[in-house]
């Protein structure tokens, strides 16, 4: 089991603690909840965002934030047949010390980490057979065939026995070890941009010379790749694809834009996109953000650079974060240079204390800090894997992402097999 490590030129194994985490039945209850109310809202947002602005017409979203985002596309309806664009959300969690839950930020790109989930729990079986396993514990080997599930949804409606590909950029990219364990547990064929060919506005996976039609992809691969990337006739192969999808002849999943959804200026708005698109208050709570975009909150956010976490909007897998009580000052002065030069550009989050939980480092228990991300599928239904992934971080450090380094333990979700959909 690999992953790359940014400013790294290979792949290294991915660290599994051999101590598994619990998650109790009433923690999960709450929070499977909570995960569908805010992946349904921002799916929601989505789509809005794509056609009429409601929420910024409205007031619930000043423009500035849409509009400056950089996960913002001119790709217009992109979705799948029920007018999904977020099949796959990835929600990372924190707990603090008293034992409350709050959502770090939501993933709606290309949200790794499930097969990661799986695999963990194939590991602990092989490696402590003789560990107790509570009768109440979720069942992660039917997440394959819930994300199949999902994605077949997403179909075209034309299409009657919907195709499904994976697509990654290959043995290069980070996960690559995730792309061949979903592929092959979904049973469906891994592809990579060079094995598609798109044709009188179809797509079709060539092998062999053989040709075989494709209904949905499975995006695994970042968006400024897929549009550069060469397809089996050496044509770049995004714009192809995007007039097929335009055509309602193929699904991307999740579909290109959805960057807009998750970008951390946007994240200080999910509670009022919860209340506004499904009339219900947040059930799980937010970090308190200041946007540097406003006048008033980059006032106190360089007033407290050194009590403050700072992100960049556009940030993803922990990239370029400051931690303003560990950081140096030439580290802080560096960020406030660049939120006066870009103030929209940038949010600040109060510190949170996270939890930590013990590993086994080779001799004895330590503790690291942790983090929990948990999936929801939008389908026909919505439904919440039965895994999740707790990402680790190293000694020292607070930052859990696995390209910074970090690892991960098999999660123990409890409740009960066969939980309903929602």
């Amino acid at each position: 089991m690999t992953f790359s490590v940014a400013g790294e030129a290979s792949t290294r194994l991915f660290p599994v603690d051999l101590v598994p985490r619990v998650v109790p039945a009433d923690d999960w209850r709450t929070l499977r909840a909570g995960l569908v109310q805010r992946a349904r809202a921002l799916d929601a947002f989505l789509r809005d965002v794509y056609a009429d602005r409601a929420v910024v017409a409205d007031g619930v979203v000043p423009a500035w934030v849409v509009e400056s985002s950089p996960g913002l596309r001119p790709t217009g309806a992109l979705m799948g047949r029920h007018g999904t664009r977020a099949q796959v959300s990835g929600t990372d969690l924190v707990r603090d010390p008293d034992g409350g839950w709050y959502v770090l930020e939501d993933n709606l790109r290309v949200p790794s980490g499930i097969g990661y989930a799986v695999q963990n729990r194939r590991l602990t079986r092989a490696v402590l057979p003789e560990l107790p396993v509570p009768d109440d514990l979720l069942p992660a080997d039917e997440t394959p065939a819930m994300l199949r599930r999902a994605l077949v949804a997403a179909a075209p409606a034309a299409a009657d026995d919907p195709a499904v590909v994976v697509l990654s950029s290959g043995p290069g990219d980070p996960a690559w070890f995730e792309h061949r364990l979903l592929a092959d547990e979904m049973g469906v064929p891994l592809t990579e941009s060079g094995d598609l060919l798109v044709q009188d506005g179809r797509v079709h996976m060539v092998t062999e010379g053989h040709r075989s039609p494709v209904d949905v992809i499975y995006l695994r691969m970042d968006e400024e790749a897929l549009l550069h990337a060469p397809g089996a006739d050496g044509v770049p192969l995004g714009w192809p694809l995007l007039a097929a999808v335009h055509a309602g002849r193929l699904t991307l999943a999740n579909a290109l834009g959805n960057g807009v959804g998750d970008d951390k200026a946007l994240y200080a708005y999910v509670p009022r996109l919860i209340e506004y698109y499904l009339g219900e208050k947040a059930l799980l709570g937010d970090v308190p953000t200041y946007l540097c975009g406003v006048p008033e909150q980059r006032a106190e956010v360089l007033g407290r650079l050194g009590e403050l976490v700072l992100k960049p909007v556009d940030g993803y897998g922990g990239d370029r974060v400051v931690i303003g009580p560990r950081a140096e000052s030439e580290e802080l002065d560096a960020v406030r240079e660049q939120i006066l030069a870009a103030p929209h550009r940038w949010i600040a989050q109060e510190m949170v204390t996270l939890t930590t939980h013990p590993v086994f480092d080779g001799t004895a228990l330590a503790p690291r800090h942790v983090d929990l991300r948990a999936f929801v599928f939008l389908g026909e239904t919505a439904e919440v894997a039965p895994v999740a992934l707790t990402r680790v971080a190293p000694a020292g450090s607070m930052i859990v992402n696995s390209s910074r380094g970090g690892g991960s333990k098999d999660t123990w979700l409890l409740g009960g097999a066969g939980e309903p959909s929602v």
